[in-house]
């Protein structure tokens, strides 16, 4: 099988250099300069400091690197004209909802009228990866088999510890603003296609949805393209965790696509369980035990990702073999949110003030962002 094309989209929040919270101004003139240089390659997010890069159809991970490497170097260089930096992360370790402007645009000014508070609330960065299916292909089969993997996908991508300048006591925070949501979180389960468009029918005919584009599900088929989305992830501070993402994701499909379908992913029970992982990824990250969806024996996440990553490992080309072992190095020793934890921590022994302490946490996440040789390692 040919290896599937993949896309991926990185979200960030340009970041007060002086007060290190998300930036109130320069943000359009730093808008305008990205628009001139990348060009189509970034956009605007919800929020008027939030912006999103775009990569083109990728067929490797290499072309992946190249891409996402040129655009936060750019962007880091742009940001500092404007006493800026760039920090991806689930959520802004200073960031305060109350206080971020929202971008306005028809798009958003809508989605704000529709879902108001919740909306304001939703300062929040993402990756996102497409992965192509093959023409012919069932997407909402292949999704309700990969549905149940997701909570590993959000455990090893979590970065969202913080909400609104505290501790949340959750790794992936972000995860807890999207609940707020109607239809975000583990996709409801359909029993192929043509269910899942007698469903947007319905949604769009009751004018409950504008169209399929508000369902922003963890998993998704995408509207305007011939892929599944995984949208579950959190912004990555470090390219390489961005990259072991992508890579298992686009694995994980193939995966589907060449293996049988087995019963046991359509028992109702299974998004039941996969509700309960999914809450455990959010809260623990890496840590605590997890139920395996088939045969619903506990197990810790290192174990639960060995056996995943041993039934995808074939789907994965010689060039990205380092995925698997980066995922396992996460596994063993924490992601961003833990790292993020340990350095606040370490902070405030040291003697710092808790509002420092944060600043060296969005020191340290910008760094790590702007691919500082430095902070670039595991």
């Amino acid at each position: 099988m040919t290896q599937s094309t993949f896309g991926i989209e990185e979200e960030y929040f340009l970041t007060d250099l002086t007060s290190r919270q998300v930036a109130r101004r320069n943000v359009e003139a730093f808008a305008t300069a990205c628009q001139y240089e990348l060009g189509e390659r970034v956009t605007r997010e919800m929020f008027a400091a939030q912006f999103e890069v775009v990569t083109p159809v990728l067929h490797s991970l290499t072309d992946a690197r190249q891409c996402l490497e040129g655009a936060r170097r750019t962007l880091a260089r742009l940001a500092r004209e404007f006493d800026c930096g760039v920090l991806a992360a689930g959520t802004h370790p200073l960031g305060q909802w109350r206080r971020v402007r929202a971008t306005d645009m028809p798009r958003y000014r809508a989605i704000f009228d529709d879902y108001r508070m919740v909306a304001s609330r939703s300062v929040l960065a993402g990756l996102h990866v497409h992965v192509g299916v093959a023409e012919g292909v069932d997407r909402i089969r292949l999704m309700n088999r990969l549905t149940p993997w997701l909570p590993l996908l959000l455990g090893l991508s979590a970065s969202s510890p913080f909400w609104s300048g505290r501790p949340s006591g959750l790794m992936s925070y972000r995860q807890a603003v999207c609940d707020e949501w109607p239809r975000m979180g583990i996709p409801d389960h359909f029993a192929d296609e043509a269910e899942y468009q007698r469903y947007v029918q319905v949604m769009t005919d009751t004018g409950c949805i504008r169209s399929a584009a508000n369902l922003w599900w963890n998993i998704r088929p995408s509207l305007r393209y011939p892929t599944l989305e995984l949208r579950i992830a959190d912004a990555c501070p470090r390219l390489d965790d961005a990259l072991c993402l992508a890579g298992l994701f686009r694995a994980m499909v193939e995966h589907v696509q060449l293996t049988p379908h087995h019963a046991w992913c359509d028992d109702p029970l299974i998004r039941v369980l996969t509700l309960e992982n999914r809450w455990r990824a959010k809260r623990q990250g890496l840590r605590g035990l997890f139920i395996e969806p088939a045969s619903q024996r506990l197990l810790t996440f290192a174990t639960w990702l060995e056996e995943v990553l041993e039934r995808i490992a074939i789907q994965v080309p010689a060039s990205d073999r380092w995925i698997l072992e980066h995922a396992r190095h996460l596994a063993l020793h924490g992601g961003s949110a833990e790292a993020q934890l340990a350095e606040y921590r370490g902070a405030r022994a040291n003697g710092l003030e808790h509002g420092e302490a944060l600043h060296q946490v969005v020191d340290s996440l910008m760094a790590q962002t702007e691919l500082h040789p430095s902070q670039q390692l595991a």
